[in-house]
Order: C-alpha cells, then structure tokens, then sequence
C-alpha cells in the first residue's frame, strides 16, 4: 500500500511538470505569434505605403520634374501613417524608388533580451510609355511633328492626298469621328499596321466634338493652362503618332508607333485645332521598350 501511495505521489509530480512544461512551450508560441503578428503588420503597412508613394511620385516625375516627385511621394507617405525621413528615394526621370526601415517593439522576446526588430521594404515605379490606351482620341500625328507642332488639323482636303489626321476608328463617317474624338476608343499600338484613315475634312462636326471636349473642363481651373493640365481634363487628348502620311491615298491604313498626349487651346478658323503637346499620364499599359511621346502608363516594378 506505501508503494501503491508512493508511485501515485511520484506521477503526480511529473503531470504538474509536464503541464508546467506544456504551459511554458504554450506561453512561448502564443508570444512568437504575438510578435510574429506585430511585425507582419507593421511590414505590410510600410509596404502599402512606400507603394502609394512611389505610385503617386510618379504620376508626376516627367510632367513635373524629379523634385516635385519626391515632395509628392513623402506626402502621400504621410498620409498613409509612415515617413519617407531617413529612408532613401531615387529618381530618374521616369521612376521613383523609395526605401524605408521601421522598429517594431516586440513582447515576448523581451525575456530574451530583443525588445525591438527592424523590418525594411522598398518599392519602386516606373512611368513607361503607353502602348496600350483607353479614350484614344481618332486623330494621328507624324512622328517628326512631336513636340513643337501646335496644330493638329490641316486647312485643304488636298493636304495629305485627302486625309486631314483622322483615323476610322469602330466604324465610319462624319457622326462617328465626331463621337469618338468626344469618347474615345481603346487603341493598341506597336507594330500595328491597320490604322485605317478617314478622309476629308468633316470640319463640322469636328469643330463641335473638340469644342465639347474644351467646354467640359470650364469648372476646372487647372485644366485652362497645359502647364498643369493632366489627364483628367476632358481638353487633354491621346492621340495616335505614325511613321509618315507620305504615300496615303483616301481611306488607307497607317502605321502607328505609339501614342501622345496633346492639350487643346482651341478650335478657330479657317478649319484649325490649336493646341500643344504635354507629356502626362494616362490609363493603360506601359511599355520600357516603346519610343517616348510624352504619354506614358505607370506600374510597381518592385
């Protein structure tokens, strides 16, 4: 009976340690898992930032210049709780590149000497240009007329054996050109061969889709001067650029090699667009590769 209490005694003893044990290991996994969460958050919300940051710099880097990005990259910093103060920021004319480390205070590895960790992250984006665009005006330029020409639109029907810049762009016709300079089309350029012209000058109804456009901006201060002028200003235009009008006759297909962005200042006569070429941003696909016409599409590289 003594030995029967004594091996009771004697198991007891090794559940209250194995539970101790048991309880120490647990204590230990919840406080990884606390610190593990701490820093998984405050890595993603560094990161989520320092995205915003190097989206939004670049919005603006070849419109505005590098400084003007970099100001516009720490603000949006700000504004998403982390500081672009003390970190690295690296420009090129066409990217930003922001890098930052935060301390995250940890709990549990406090009882092993660690009371804080350092996470880092970086994130890059570039401004490249468009090769795919939406509201693509139907309208092309040649390529040596970038960037000083301020007119788009030619005075005589002979001009160009027939053709005034228009492009036939989901159908024909006076009605459709006129609809399509006021909305748009999607347009995918690069090696593209099938850009079909649409001749004649049709001034008419051109002369009131381009003023149309020039009225839905009257609220909008900033879009009255192409200095601040972006792409949110119906008077900012994406236009197609090809190799050459040389050779067209009629209705013919053009080469396109990529895509521009022009402001317009006004419609007058006899038959004249005026305007100027901008470089901005627009929605689409950039392309590194592509040749550089001032409208560019942005994306994270890193």
């Amino acid at each position: 009976m003594k030995r029967m209490i004594f091996l009771l005694k004697n198991e007891t003893g090794n559940i209250a340690v194995t539970t101790a044990l048991f309880l120490v290991v647990l204590l230990g996994f919840t406080g990884l898992a606390l610190d593990g969460g701490k820093i998984y958050s405050a890595k993603s919300s560094l990161q989520k930032a320092l995205d915003a940051s190097v989206l939004g710099g670049v919005q603006v880097v070849a419109s505005k210049g590098e400084a003007v990005a970099v100001t516009v990259a720490k603000d949006l910093a700000l504004k998403n709780g982390q500081t672009l103060e003390g970190g690295s920021i690296a420009t090129t004319s066409r990217s930003i590149k922001a890098t930052q480390q935060v301390s995250v205070p940890l709990t549990f590895a406090k009882f092993f000497g660690f009371d804080s960790t350092v996470v880092e992250a970086s994130a890059k984006a570039v401004a490249a240009p468009l090769k795919k665009g939406f509201h693509i005006t139907p309208i092309a330029v040649e390529k040596d007329s970038l960037p000083h020409n301020t007119e788009l639109k030619c005075d005589k029907t002979g001009s160009h054996r027939g053709n005034c810049g228009y492009l036939a762009f989901d159908g024909r016709g006076a009605a459709n050109l006129a609809d399509n300079i006021i909305n748009g089309v999607e347009v995918s350029v690069g090696g593209l061969e099938t850009v079909v012209t649409e001749p004649g000058q049709k001034w008419g109804p051109v002369k009131s889709a381009f003023q149309t456009l020039i009225d839905q901006d009257a609220g909008k201060p900033h879009c009255q001067i192409p200095d601040t002028a972006d792409g949110k200003c119906s008077r900012v235009i994406y236009i197609v650029v090809i190799d050459t009008w040389d050779g067209a006759n009629g209705r013919d297909t053009l080469n396109a090699v990529g895509l521009a962005a022009y402001w317009l200042e006004d419609v007058r006569e006899p038959k004249r667009v005026i305007g100027k070429f901008i470089k901005t941003i627009g929605a689409g696909e950039g392309d590194e590769g592509a040749p550089d016409y001032g409208l560019y599409g942005v994306k994270l590289v890193e």
